[in-house]
């Protein structure tokens, strides 16, 4: 195994920690904060003070994960949090250059060589082969998304903890699975108010070191995000009427009516669209994540349901309002697709002399709690049975659980195709926001900083209200209501104990997003910007650091120099 780098070189110690591979849900996850213990344990601080360093296990994760936690002590109690996830997504679209996924320098090697007969602006591999070649890039798993920004975090760590005239504090937290089901930030904003008050502490900040992408001149990308986007996986359970194949027009395929809803929603901006937040700036569109239909074998039956359900990301809309347009949409397209039949079985009838009557009814759409309402009423505790079952089935997939429950509840609703019943599953991000009134003096703070940092190396970071997609902030500061959380829960057929209004905490200080950017991540061009991760971010998050532990509180005095504990 490499030795550690020094702390203060970011590069390197962002490709030492993308090369122990940690993947979600793997054993690499699991075992990741003891690396990480054994890279923050080489600080004199830690070697000195070594109670405050720490893996935390995770309560109640059935994979057995933990956050570390490792704070730097100085005068005053005020503290800012670095925090940011350490799992990463899987590999295999890498494909033949798979074995070098975490191994940033050897695979862009690699992928040069690979390139070497790429040309043409036209091909999309030409911007990877040009980043590469120029340098400025660094390819990687988790290079960008988010062992960038966590070697950052570590550096501007490392250099707090070596001014012996530091002033406030500074946690350093690294949670697990924020590409599955956050069960590590959700876990950390539980108990992180609590660990700062034993300690004397106040939360002054929290930055999360997440990466932007941004696949032009990184304009976009070097940014620090004051807000986070909400996240609801909507779903249409699409219920049509079975018929022989040979006889197609005597019933409804429900392929045809999601495919109508497919087509409407997959990537639309128009599909839901909301007020901006701000000019220039909207949620991505929504885009289909779950596209299935749950019949074990084979027959010559048509399908009787389809699921289809959505990634859809927003700033302004509430949870209500989401699903109310996702009915409607769902109705629409519905209506669209018995025409096309009608219009199909007209020509078929003029060619064959035949009469194809379709079925009558007219589409409805419902939501899941009038559905599961109907099923109780014919089979009381209907529910609970399924949801029991669903869970016992597929422990690990709370989508393919939804789907097992409608399927459970739909012969005991009565429901008749062509209908579509609408729902959440899991799961559920809440729009994250600064508070106005709290965070004015804060935000004036980080806009002067940004300015006089911009000046300095010669180009814009700005300020932008959401981070574009999901992101632990959403249980930092969560921006949605209780009723809204409870609309939420009563039309989502799993129960999500992390959707439970005890799981609501804010923390009470302002949340921000700074972080590395680059391009692709999630893909096999993974990479970031090597100045701006590398050199600008860690003197950019210093600057940030120290500007906030100087900043007065809330209704307070700034910061006095004390003797450091």
């Amino acid at each position: 195994m490499d030795t550690t780098p020094s702390l203060s070189d970011t590069e390197a110690l962002a490709i030492h920690l993308a090369k122990t591979a940690s993947v979600t849900d793997s054993p690499g996850e699991k075992a990741y904060p003891a690396f990480l213990l054994s890279v923050l344990g080489q600080m004199p601080y830690f070697r000195n003070n070594p109670a405050s360093l720490a893996a935390v296990p995770i309560p109640g994760d059935p994979k057995e994960r933990s956050n570390l936690l490792a704070l730097v002590r100085g005068s005053g109690s005020r503290c800012v949090v670095l925090t940011g996830h350490y799992d990463v997504v899987q590999t295999s679209m890498y494909g033949s250059l798979e074995p070098w996924a975490f191994d940033p320098e050897t695979l862009a090697r690699k992928t040069l060589d690979s390139l070497e007969t790429v040309t043409g602006k036209d091909n999309p591999l030409s911007r990877l082969k040009e980043d590469l070649a120029s340098g400025e890039f660094l390819p990687g798993r988790g290079i960008l998304d988010m062992k960038g920004g966590l070697a950052a975090g570590i550096s501007t760590l490392a250099a707090f903890a070596a001014d012996d005239r530091r002033v406030g504090n500074l946690l350093f937290l690294a949670v697990a699975d924020e590409e599955g089901s956050s069960h590590g930030m959700k876990a950390a904003s539980a108990m992180l108010p609590a660990y700062l008050a034993e300690r004397g502490l106040e939360a002054a900040a929290v930055f999360n070191l997440d990466s932007a992408v941004d696949q032009d001149t990184g304009e976009a990308g070097r940014a620090v995000f004051v807000g986070s986007v909400g996240k609801t996986l909507p779903f249409a359970f699409f219920v049509g009427k079975c018929t022989h194949a040979g006889a197609p027009f005597d019933g409804i395929n429900p392929a045809l009516l999601a495919s109508e809803f497919a087509r409407e929603v997959e990537c639309n901006p128009d599909a839901l669209r909301e007020r901006q937040a701000a000019p220039g700036e909207e949620a991505p569109p929504p885009t289909i994540l779950y596209f299935r239909e749950a019949r074990s074998s084979y027959d010559v039956t048509t399908p009787q349901s389809v699921f289809c359900a959505l990634n859809v990301l927003s700033h302004t809309r509430s949870p209500d309002e989401i699903l109310d347009t996702v009915s409607r949409v769902a109705l629409d397209a519905m209506n669209r697709a018995i025409s096309t039949l009608r219009e199909r079985a007209s020509t078929l009838s003029r060619r064959v002399s035949g009469h194809f009557a379709l079925p009558a009814s007219a589409p409805a759409a419902v939501n899941f709690d009038e559905f599961a309402r109907r099923a109780e009423r014919l089979s009381q505790g209907v529910l609970a049975r399924a949801r029991r079952s669903a869970e016992a089935a597929f422990p690990d997939d709370r989508v393919v659980q939804t789907l097992s429950i409608l399927e459970e509840l739909l012969p005991f609703s009565g429901l008749e195709g062509p209908a579509a019943v609408v729902g959440f599953a899991p799961p559920y991000y809440a729009r994250a926001e600064l508070d106005p009134a709290r965070d004015d003096a804060f935000v004036a703070m980080l806009r002067a900083e940004l300015s006089e940092f911009s000046a300095e190396i010669g180009k814009s970071v700005r300020v932008r209200p959401y981070f574009p997609g999901i992101s632990d902030m959403s249980f930092l500061a969560p921006a949605d209501s209780s009723g809204q959380r409870g609309f939420v829960r009563e039309q989502m057929p799993v129960v999500d104990p992390a959707n439970d209004e005890a799981s609501r905490v804010n923390v009470g200080c302002p949340v921000i997003n700074v972080g590395p950017w680059g391009r692709e991540y999630h893909q096999a061009g993974e990479r970031a910007h090597r100045e701006y991760s590398f050199v600008q971010l860690p003197k950019l998050l210093a600057r940030l650091v120290r500007a906030t532990l100087a900043l007065a509180p809330a209704g307070g005095k700034s910061s006095k120099k004390e003797t450091i504990a």
